[in-house]
């Protein structure tokens, strides 16, 4: 059980690596392409590496078990962690719209051939973390996983909005794309934070 708790733990915490890797080489290629899309999956990345972060934390205080103050034990700390990446992301995905939506009426130019190789980057980075945690035995890996496959799917869209912008010229596309993308993180967190308040 130990041995299958300390392999639980080193799954996670590649992935982690991994996520806060990519989210800071995000941030500077969002910067360099000039790509909301691409800035819109940092910012949801830096929440994956918070929830991610504290999934790992709480794996390790769930070891201690309870004690006099803590009755339950620790196990609740993954509410804890869904509560603050939820802040992390409403917030962020917020300003992400009011970046985007002027950009709608004024699309700006933006580096297609940086935006593909982020792209391509991003399917390989998010789909060996998910792969990884996939192989896991745990529940918090299996969760984790899905939530990287989600990223996979993301980073497809990204992928084929980078061609279409190269093929076409088409700089609006950045910005329906950030939309899109940002209203499907909002729904998904605000789907989480349901669940958090039932618990």
């Amino acid at each position: 059980m130990h041995e299958h708790n300390h392999d639980s733990q080193k799954n996670v915490k590649m992935a982690l690596f991994l996520n806060i890797g990519f989210t800071i080489i995000e941030l500077i290629g969002g910067l360099f392409t000039n790509s909301l899309a691409i800035l819109s999956d940092a910012l949801h990345d830096l929440g994956d590496s918070v929830v991610l972060g504290l999934a790992l934390f709480a794996e390790k205080k769930a070891e201690k078990g309870p004690d006099a103050k803590r009755t339950f034990g620790y196990a609740r700390l993954s509410i804890f962690s869904a509560l603050f990446s939820g802040a992390i992301l409403v917030g962020g995905s917020i300003f992400i719209l009011s970046q985007a939506i002027p950009r709608l009426l004024n699309p700006e130019s933006v580096y297609a051939p940086g935006m593909i190789v982020l792209a391509i980057v991003g399917i390989l980075f998010n789909g060996l973390g998910a792969l990884r945690l996939k192989r896991g035995e745990g529940m918090n890996e299996r969760v984790l996983s899905w939530h990287l496959f989600e990223d996979v799917l993301g980073w497809c869209a990204v992928l084929i909005g980078g061609i279409l912008i190269y093929l076409f010229d088409a700089p609006i596309i950045d910005p329906i794309l950030t939309i899109g993308y940002t209203a499907f993180i909002l729904w998904g967190v605000i789907r989480s934070m349901r669940e958090v308040a039932n618990i």
